[in-house]
């Protein structure tokens, strides 16, 4: 046996049935070794840095590690970005690189890979020897399921065609425990139940994660009188409730930004606060800011707080419940703030008009609140135009159901965290909204895709710009046009790298496309061209 065929089998004994990645000199063997002798599925995709997107796509959907290959040198280089998305959003994924022999310093690929990868994913494994690489593979697995985040398992090319030493049959894979819920402090339990007990305004605000704790957030905010909210990362978690206020942050909707603006006391739970969850302060002025978090290192890190609870979020309010008395707050828990929940209309008072050739991106969203189907996965990309979705469209947190991988600020992600949401969740269409610019940088993933052939509705937002950009640049005297760019026909390009495809200029065509496209069965992409004078000042 050699050390690519260990490693194949420590790998799959961890659970592995699919890897996501490119293939080059330093990983090929190793792959073929994976597909002929395990039956491991192999999503092969045309760039390094959307492989391991589609495999950050799949873990965030399905809730496994996920698993990417890279050969040598510039393979690890062009995944930097990739793997910083990860590790921001301590995605549980591993990714099998390749790299040069140590002893060829003048290789063509060489590079030092080691602080590369400690810079992007922030963790790195060498496979250190040919009888060590099986249990080199279980700390790799370990560490980006307990840390958790991306892993760097490095592998060099010489090493990886080793014979292996004799050793014993392979062990059973080791599964690490899942950690006890943390248990908070009395006194910071009694401290914010007296909180709680003396706010005139409160309100329960929910990170992603925390969908095992809604419950009990739910129980807590009933018996305290608060009202519910969620970051945009957990949107629908309370869905149901007559006092959700929905998303808060920079694409709260009017109501619930009118809401939040009267709060005296925000308990903020497992959600990572930071300015755009707080609008840059503008969202709750006078609120005090207690956050409930596992991570004593993320209390407060990244936008100020008065106080913090170390604490599992649902160990945490079942707590407080217990030692707070009910509290009636009729003038905040109000029938007609209920009514006015239960009947808001997110298109309400928008000025919405089209024009020749362009469509007015919110008619556009309003015909998808009225055709998507309920139950599916939505993926947003990163861009002036993932404003229209995030704040317009209802989608539910529950089950692994919505992604915006915006943990970085990179473009490009909406496809690739697509691709791998669909391979992970096979039993749900994935719905995609992506902008023109975010799709031209990685343009070939389209034909990934099609290979794939699984169920996305890829949504092309297309204003022939960065919008970002445009609205950034005119405010400040600078020329707009170096980042306005020709029209293109993308709905031929889809179709010709194998996506059906069809162009959206007005309310009649997008109905029609939806009267084709409806119910997924497989690719398809909506070329959608939206009126690029159309401003969401939030996004």
């Amino acid at each position: 046996m050699r050390v690519f065929e260990a490693i194949a089998d420590a790998v799959v004994a961890h659970g592995v049935d699919t890897v996501f990645g490119l293939l080059g000199d330093a990983n090929m063997y190793l792959v073929a070794d994976l597909v002929e002798r395990h039956g491991v599925r192999f999503v092969a995709a045309r760039n390094e840095n959307a492989a391991v997107m589609m495999a950050d796509g799949y873990a965030r959907t399905t809730g496994r590690c996920g698993v990417a290959t890279v050969t040598q040198g510039p393979g690890l280089a062009v995944a930097g970005a990739a793997l910083t998305i990860a590790r921001q959003a301590r995605t549980p994924l591993v990714l099998l690189a390749g790299d040069t022999p140590p002893g060829d310093p003048l290789h063509v690929q060489h590079f030092d890979q080691q602080p590369y990868a400690l810079a992007t994913a922030g963790t790195f494994v060498p496979v250190h020897t040919a009888g060590t690489a099986t249990r080199d593979v279980a700390v790799a697995f370990r560490a980006a399921r307990e840390l958790p985040g991306p892993v760097v398992l490095n592998v060099p090319i010489d090493l990886a065609d080793e014979p292996v030493p004799p050793h014993p049959p392979l062990p059973a894979p080791m599964v690490p425990r899942a950690p006890r819920p943390l248990n908070p402090d009395p006194a910071d339990v009694d401290a914010l139940a007296h909180r709680l007990r003396t706010a005139h305004r409160p309100v329960l605000l929910a990170g992603r994660g925390t969908e095992p704790a809604a419950a009990a957030i739910r129980d807590l905010a009933d018996r305290s009188g608060a009202l519910l909210a969620t970051t945009l990362m957990a949107a629908g978690l309370f869905r149901g409730h007559p006092y959700d206020l929905g998303v808060a942050g920079g694409l709260s909707r009017p109501l619930t930004r009118r809401t939040l603006a009267g709060a005296d006391l925000v308990v903020i739970f497992g959600a990572g606060l930071n300015r755009w969850t707080a609008d840059h302060g503008a969202l709750f002025p006078d609120a005090v800011l207690v956050a409930v978090d596992v991570d004593p290192a993320a209390i407060g890190a990244r936008w100020p707080v008065t106080a913090g609870v170390l604490g599992d979020a649902g160990q945490t309010a079942a707590a407080v419940s217990a030692v707070l008395a009910p509290v009636d707050r009729p003038h905040w828990r109000s029938p007609a703030l209920a009514a006015d929940l239960a009947g808001a209309d997110a298109f309400a008072g928008l000025d919405i008009e089209s024009r020749p050739g362009r469509i007015d991106p919110r008619a556009f969203i309003r015909i998808c609140a009225e055709r998507l189907p309920r139950e599916r996965t939505t993926v947003v990309g990163v861009g002036h135009f993932g404003g229209w979705p995030n704040l317009l469209l209802d989608s539910a947190a529950t089950d692994r159901s919505f992604l915006a991988p915006w943990e970085f600020g990179s473009i490009g992600v909406g496809l690739p965290f697509a691709v791998g949401a669909a391979v992970g969740r096979p039993d749900r269409p994935v719905v995609a909204f992506e902008g023109d610019g975010s799709l031209l940088t990685g343009l070939g993933e389209l034909d990934t895709l099609a290979r794939v052939g699984a169920p996305v509705l890829l949504v092309l937002l297309d204003d022939a710009a960065y919008g970002a950009e445009v609205r950034k640049l005119a405010p400040r005297g600078v020329d707009p046009e170096l980042a306005r760019f020709p029209e293109r026909d993308l709905a031929a390009v889809a179709r010709a790298l194998g996506v059906p495809a069809w162009t959206v200029t007005d309310e009649a065509s997008a109905r029609a496309a939806f009267d084709e496209v409806l119910p997924s069965t497989g690719p398809a992409l909506l070329h959608v061209r939206i009126r690029p004078d159309v401003v969401q000042e939030r996004f």
